[in-house]
């Protein structure tokens, strides 16, 4: 496909979600809720005029990922590690209910165990990111509330993933991969006590006296940063994203994005 071609997906995608999210502002309803449905709408599986490609793939794991870098810009990691004991318990029922009765259900409608598992594992994904857009328009990003179901998200990211790592191994060789899952358990608390070590240690130092250009440039690189950093170890990019501008220098106060000449 040609750029032209991509670039007028992306225009009808665009166009799109405006007009959505203007009919769901004026309903007084999440304007998110409407951006969805608007891809639903332009999509193979109604208009018809955006079809999915590796350009449009990309570009909505990015958009994904600036989304949850705007929610770290408003939100502190210590903040976060305070509420981490209703965090921790929120992300774990998060995970068991939805795999028992996504498990439970298969087996009832006649599944065998294997795919009963799968799509007890397909239940507990969760959708951070709509979620802390939705938070985000509510703006009670600062309640604790939703430092909770920030955390817990960040928490049941990579439950989600053990628990994937555990049905995948069985799938493939009839046992559980015990090294995997905890290959993947330790680069997970590394890359979370990665986080909180520079939150230390980043937090403290004046944007104006780091050797970059611009604030809004050492934020961005940041998030971005951790983004990769998460997905090469095989955590969800956007949780990178949010760990890395959540200890942002300034963060919650939104001066991050403003050159230290501004009033």
């Amino acid at each position: 496909m040609h750029g032209a071609e991509h670039l007028l997906e992306i225009f009808y995608l665009l166009l799109a979600a405006q007009l959505m999210a203007f009919v769901f502002k004026r309903l007084n309803q999440p304007v998110v809720i409407g951006e969805v449905l608007a891809g639903v709408l332009v999509g193979p599986a109604l208009l018809g005029l955006v079809h999915e490609g590796e350009v449009l793939e990309f570009l909505a794991e990015l958009g994904a990922v600036f989304l949850l870098f705007m929610v770290g810009l408003e939100t502190r990691l210590r903040d976060i590690l305070a509420v981490g004991k209703e965090a921790f318990l929120v992300a774990v029922l998060g995970v068991v209910l939805p795999f028992l009765g996504g498990y439970l259900y298969g087996l009832q409608i006649g599944f065998e165990t294997l795919p009963a598992l799968f799509l007890g594992t397909a239940l507990v994904a969760t959708s951070v990111g709509i979620t802390a857009r939705v938070l985000q328009e509510l703006g009670v990003l600062s309640r604790p509330y939703s430092r909770i179901i920030l955390g817990a998200a960040v928490i049941d990211d990579v439950l989600g993933l053990i628990v994937l790592a555990v049905v995948n191994g069985v799938a493939e060789t009839g046992q559980v991969e015990v090294g995997a899952i905890t290959r993947l358990i330790v680069l997970s608390v590394v890359f979370v006590g990665l986080a909180v070590f520079l939150s230390t240690l980043i937090a403290r130092l004046p944007v104006e006296r780091l050797p970059v250009g611009s604030p809004l440039g050492f934020a961005l690189t940041l998030g971005v940063g951790m983004a990769a950093l998460a997905a090469s170890i095989g955590l969800a990019p956007i949780v990178g994203a949010f760990l890395g501008e959540c200890f942002s220098p300034r963060c919650g106060k939104s001066t991050v994005w403003r050159s230290p000449s501004s009033p």
